[in-house]
């Protein structure tokens, strides 16, 4: 056999090496401590007791183990004695992840699909802080992780709603003093500007449709409807309604733009038929093709045209502009966008310089005209 110290050959069964002195059989040690009864850890001249404060699993499976520690014991029989039994003065607050877990089983239940899987990514990014306690829980801490895990708005914003959520159950319990998640400071909302199409556009897109390019009419039905690109995407011919000018079951995101139905003018009516008849879907789908190849095919259409580069959206700030130029009433606007509120609506509207100043010459004569009939009335009056 082989001594465990120097390695030399020595004869088997022999208790001490020859050449070491070394002992050659150990004792297994024994485990003297129970399950769930902490350890202690020297550092310095003291004692820390640590203890296992939660064992849990996260949305991957994964294993994961929160542990607490009090230091300052002069003995290891002190602190090993804490961390079997550790004391609070006050029961403890429940953790993050047991508030995102009611919140998840309740009213999380009534987002929708797209709303739901945003505030699931926005959990996943707050999963380092899942397992600490509501009132231990700061500002910073809560800053600092969204830092640390996005820096544009949008996610940032998802984490903070996610956030606000959880504090306002909290708070509503007892177990947090107030909603920590309104001090977050969010990054700059930075958004491109989506232009809408003018006149002169629309009549290029409609003369280049005359001719015979049939993919321009998805544009003008975009432009006429209101249709968002993903609407367009779920778009099937048996949703239209032929008599009543309706499209209803592609509506997205929103309860509001689901329920309510796609208006299309008549005007539209023999583009969006052109359209479903030159499908080739076999699963009835009005636009047959993938996301990548129609914004490809929808650039490539507008350099035909000679139309300047716009994205999809622009058409649909494009319907908003359109209406609002004709005068329409904003509760009409805001329902032919599908809108809860107008002042999302507002931000699909886009005044023109020319729109501006016949506003203001308008605004010039009707003051004319009341000066004048003004001067009417006194000096009616003055002949009395």
């Amino acid at each position: 056999m082989e001594c465990r110290k120097c390695k030399r050959e020595i004869p088997e069964g022999s208790k001490f090496c020859m050449y070491c002195g070394a002992v050659q059989t150990v004792k297994p040690s024994t485990k003297n401590r129970g399950s769930k009864q902490g350890t202690a850890i020297k550092r310095g001249n003291t004692w820390t007791a640590v203890w296992t404060e939660e064992n849990y699993l996260d949305e991957e499976g994964k294993f994961h183990q929160k542990r607490g520690t009090k230091g300052g014991f002069k003995t290891k029989t002190a602190a090993l004695a804490y961390a079997a039994a550790p004391k609070t003065d006050k029961p403890q607050s429940p953790t993050l992840r047991a508030y995102w877990t009611g919140w998840k089983a309740s009213d999380y239940l009534d987002l929708s699909a797209s709303k739901q899987t945003a505030y699931r990514i926005a959990w996943n990014r707050l999963e380092p802080l899942a397992a600490y306690r509501m009132d231990e829980l700061t500002i910073d801490m809560l800053q600092r992780r969204i830092n640390d895990a996005v820096s544009t708005y949008y996610p940032a914003r998802d984490m903070k709603t996610v956030l606000s959520h959880l504090f306002t159950r909290a708070v509503a319990e007892g177990t947090a003093r107030t909603n920590l998640a309104e001090y977050i400071r969010l990054p700059s909302l930075e958004e491109k500007e989506i232009h809408p199409f003018t006149e002169d556009e629309i009549r290029a897109l409609w003369t280049a449709y005359s001719a015979g390019d049939t993919f321009v009419g998805y544009i003008l039905l975009m432009i006429y409807s209101g249709m968002m690109p993903g609407e367009l995407f779920r778009l099937k011919k048996d949703m239209i309604n032929w008599g009543a000018h309706e499209i209803r079951g592609c509506g997205l995101k929103t309860k509001k733009r689901r329920e309510t139905p796609i208006v299309f003018p008549a005007m539209i009516e023999p583009v969006l038929r052109d359209l479903t008849e030159s499908s080739k879907s076999r699963m009835e789908y009005v636009l047959c093709m993938n996301r990548d190849s129609f914004y490809d095919r929808f650039h490539e259409a507008l350099t035909r045209t000679g139309v300047p580069d716009r994205a999809p959206y622009s058409c649909r700030h494009t319907t908003a502009t359109a209406l609002a130029m004709f005068n329409s009433q904003p509760s009409v606007i805001q329902e032919v966008m599908r809108h809860s509120k107008f002042a999302t609506t507002q931000r699909y509207i886009h005044p023109t310089n020319e729109s501006v100043h016949a506003a203001v010459d308008l605004l010039g004569m009707t003051s004319k005209a009341n000066e004048s009939s003004a001067e009417v009335r006194q000096n009616r009056g003055g002949d009395c």
